[in-house]
């Protein structure tokens, strides 16, 4: 599924991620995630919930999710050598 990005001004097309997709991608399970977003984390108080409902799923776009794993990858590579 891809939408228009609606959350920053790139207006570029971004796919949109539930929060199972966020998982697979971040190694995070579902009640971290939720966790994290409470407290401040910076990846994850980026998501919001696609509707008004308490139960309401999160969302997140694939590039801020993408480009945060690289970045991690990345440090972690450098702390290594």
């Amino acid at each position: 599924m891809v939408e228009k990005c609606s959350r920053c001004v790139c207006n570029a097309a971004d796919r949109i991620l539930n929060i199972h997709q966020i998982s697979a991608r971040t190694g995070d399970s579902l009640d971290r995630i939720r966790h994290l977003r409470v407290v401040g984390h910076e990846l994850y108080s980026q998501a919001w919930k696609s509707g008004d409902s308490p139960n309401a799923p999160l969302r997140l776009e694939q590039s801020k999710v993408d480009a945060w794993v690289a970045a991690r990858r990345q440090a972690s590579a450098r702390e290594a050598s």
